[in-house]
């Protein structure tokens, strides 16, 4: 191997290894995966190693689509910054070809290819795999301090349970209400002063254990038949998995390339499986296809063409991504056969490559227009031009300026500002790319509109720029301060007097009044982008239309120690079809009263609910004292006015901060569990402060890592990243579980955070 040809291959797999992080860490951080794994591991006490293995499992699916755009923007970001340095240019002046270049690429390919088809023939599948039976073993060994207290427990089958209260360690259970939901016309209760709830692993259940209670069963049919069963103590086994033992879901992109294949034998019920064998196979050559393309794009000579490189790799994934999950689509539905849709993007990709490098005949080639209109388009999207080799003119003397801004802090932040957006823009790309090759199924299965996606991915984008500007301005901390250092430029600042902490200044200010802008953005404007591409992801998906009312959610506990039961509430019209009462006194938990009614509606002119055909029960020690028929009857005692009944379901991110405080205080009231929108609550807060918080810690290290240059700065603001949101991931699988209060979830990431930014700070030579 010549000493260019090594040359060149370091240069594009330094960068391809380095985004390949990036762009791995980007989907993996910001899709449920860590959060729900997080707390799998925090619900089950795993050791490191479990913990570690846990979150490496979905890995494998991300890289076979990371690894493809990694091998591309290397190719880019490589070759563009030789040409751009004069490097190819001197190559082909002493005589060297374009198969100098060709060779390095095709080698880095090649090891992409390598790398992308074992994680899609095999680890992949095998992952996805274990990934699932963990998942299941988990789940059959649920831990009894789950149970929250006050709130309505549903997890597990034909069950319901409400907790008066959770004492000791987290094992002992005061007031217990248990509903056997089998039969939803009559559920079977129970009520007792106390209990216990523990693992019964080897039938894979819980055992709910009651002391002095009682059971109240009703017979549909006959409402004059009621019985009260009295007990000390009793048994109650909680199924953990409906219909019996957990048993593993084998999907085709679970199932080895050998029982594929066994599988597309039958002409019948293989086409799943003939589609998912091609896939496979086809997907890891993209590495190829796309290096093909990228080779004369990066060879073509422009200066500071690194971030153009970026961007256009965005364009061409998107643009390759697109036709494979069309192809996919189509293939899954029979409209096509599986090797001409899966096959197609690999065969188009390949042959523009080989007819570029065809044109490819000098470094000046036709290229150089599109790559110089590029230019133009990062000129006017970015609002900075790029071209170095016009000297600056020189600065007239003068007294030190009283100005708050500065020539300096205006240069530094033009500086800051041009990274911030170039890495937002790629970031937000990458995600809703991912985010597409996951929806297109779904889009050539239900005939979706062009005009819905535009209009999903629309109001999809403000969401996905909030999430990503905190990794945004970390990198872009990192890599101008970090260029700035390189070149000497934080030397002659220091040199003219100017501390580093006079520098960063107009950055960190930056990054508050981000923070800041990102409050505003997700307290006023996202809710409402989020609920609509909500309903436009429903419609992609052919769901039903979302309503935010429950007119099914069937239990709620009242405002006076009263628990209300029904198999429908028309909110419109403000009536409920068999509304069951239960009325219990706080001191013993046991059942005072119980009433039912076939129907009963709100009266505005009396305000109170009229009862139609039902019964009323008095009880007392066990036994029923009163029994009442009626036709229709009004209960003054019955004070919940019909909008206490009208709980919105919507998630967090579709209310602003003001909503989801009134909404957590009516779901508390009403008994349900609040506890993770609680967690959510703080973490409106607490999130848009992490844009300042990982500046305040890429400032510090930015001067200690800036002589190494940019990649060495990408590089650092990724580990920080990952050290950053793996924590916050972890406060909140602990908050959501209960196992630390709201607050200190969502705040503590930033506390200790910030922090170690201000001790990093501090320790600069400034």
């Amino acid at each position: 191997m010549r000493i260019l040809t090594r040359y060149i291959l370091k240069e594009i797999s330094t960068h391809a290894a380095l985004w390949l992080v990036v762009f791995t860490f980007i989907i993996f951080i910001f899709t449920p995966h860590v959060t729900r794994l997080m707390e799998l591991a925090v619900r089950h006490d795993l050791g490191r190693g479990e913990t570690l293995e846990l979150l490496a499992l979905p890995l494998p699916s991300i890289l076979v689509l990371t690894i493809p755009m990694a091998v591309l923007v290397g190719i880019l970001i490589g070759l563009s910054r030789m040409s751009a340095d004069g490097e190819v240019v001197a190559a082909r002046a002493s005589g060297l070809g374009l198969r100098q270049f060709v060779l390095p690429v095709m080698i880095l390919a090649l090891a992409g290819l390598a790398a992308a088809s074992w994680m899609s023939l095999d680890l992949g599948p095998a992952a996805g795999a274990a990934l699932s039976r963990r998942e299941g073993a988990l789940a059959t060994s649920q831990a009894p301090h789950e149970v929250q207290p006050r709130v309505f427990i549903e997890q597990f089958p034909n069950w319901l349970l409400y907790i008066e209260d959770v004492t000791g360690a987290g094992s002992e259970l005061r007031g217990v209400f248990a509903a056997d939901t089998s039969d939803r016309d009559a559920p079977r209760i129970t009520l007792a002063e106390s209990g216990l709830l523990v693992n019964d692993v080897s039938h894979a259940r819980l055992v709910l254990h009651l002391e002095r209670g009682a059971t109240h069963e009703i017979d549909p049919a006959h409402p004059g038949q009621y019985s009260v069963g009295s007990f000390s103590e009793t048994d109650i086994p909680l199924p953990l998995e409906r219909g019996g033992p957990l048993t593993e879901r084998r999907t085709p992109a679970t199932l080895s390339v050998g029982e594929l294949a066994r599988l597309a034998a039958n002409p019948a019920e293989g086409l799943g499986a003939r589609v998912e064998l091609h896939y496979r196979f086809a997907l890891p050559f993209a590495s190829l296809v796309l290096a093909l393309a990228g080779i004369p794009l990066g060879l073509t000579s422009r200066k500071g063409g690194k971030s153009v490189g970026v961007l256009f790799t965005i364009f061409l994934v998107f643009v390759y991504y697109i036709l494979m999950a069309l192809g996919l689509g189509f293939a899954r539905q029979g409209k096509i056969p599986p090797p001409v849709g899966l096959w197609a993007a690999n065969a188009l990709f390949a042959a523009a490559g080989i007819l570029l490098l065809n044109l490819q005949g000098s470094v000046h080639s036709g290229f150089s227009a599109l790559w110089h209109w590029l230019g133009g388009l990062e000129h006017s999207l970015l609002g900075r031009g790029r071209s170095r080799w016009q000297p600056p003119a020189p600065l007239p003397k003068s007294n030190p300026s009283p100005r708050l801004l500065r020539i300096l802090d205006l240069y530094t932040i033009r500086e800051w500002l041009y990274y911030l957006a170039a890495l937002l823009l790629a970031f937000t790309g990458i995600y809703m790319i991912f985010d597409f090759f996951q929806l297109i199924g779904d889009v050539v299965r239900n005939h979706i509109a062009l005009g819905v996606i535009l209009d999903y991915y629309a109001y999809l984008a403000p969401q996905v720029a909030f999430l990503m500007l905190p990794l945004s301005i970390l990198v872009a901390t990192l890599v101008s301060f970090g260029i700035m250092a390189k070149t000497n430029q934080v030397t002659a600042v220091k040199s003219a007097g100017i501390s580093l902490y006079r520098l960063a200044l107009p950055v960190l200010a930056a990054s508050l009044a981000g923070s800041a802008a990102m409050f505003v953005l997700e307290d006023r404007y996202l809710p409402g982008t989020n609920q609509r591409q909500d309903a436009l992801r429903n419609r992609i998906k052919n769901r039903p239309a979302q309503t935010y009312y429950r007119p099914d959610r069937q239990w709620i506990y009242g405002q006076s120690n009263r628990i209300f039961n029904y198999r429908f509430f028309d909110a419109d019209a403000n009536a409920f079809g068999n509304l069951s009462v239960f009325e219990m006194d706080p001191a013993t938990f046991r059942l005072n009263r119980r009433i039912f009614a076939r129907h009963a509606f709100w009266d505005p002119r009396v305000k109170n609910w009229v009862l139609e055909q039902g019964w009323v029960r008095d009880l007392a020690g066990g036994r029923v004292t009163a029994y009442e028929p009626f036709d229709a009857v009004v209960f003054r005692e019955l004070s919940e006015e019909p909008g206490y009944f009208k709980k919105e379901v919507r998630t967090s991110a579709q209310m602003s901060v003001f909503e989801l405080a009134s909404y957590i205080r009516e779901l508390a009231q009403s008994g349900f569990d609040v506890v993770r929108l609680t967690v959510q609550f703080y973490h409106k807060f607490s999130y848009p402060l992490m844009a300042f918080v990982i500046a305040l810690i890429g400032v510090p290290f930015a001067f200690t890592t800036g002589s190494k240059g940019a990649l060495t700065g990408i590089a650092a603001s990724i580990g920080i990243a990952i050290v950053y949101w793996t924590a916050s991931s972890l406060f909140e699988a602990m908050g959501n579980l209960g196992q630390l209060s709201p607050a200190v979830a969502a705040w503590s990431p930033d506390l200790l955070f910030g922090l170690g930014g201000v001790w990093l700070l501090m320790r600069v030579k400034t």
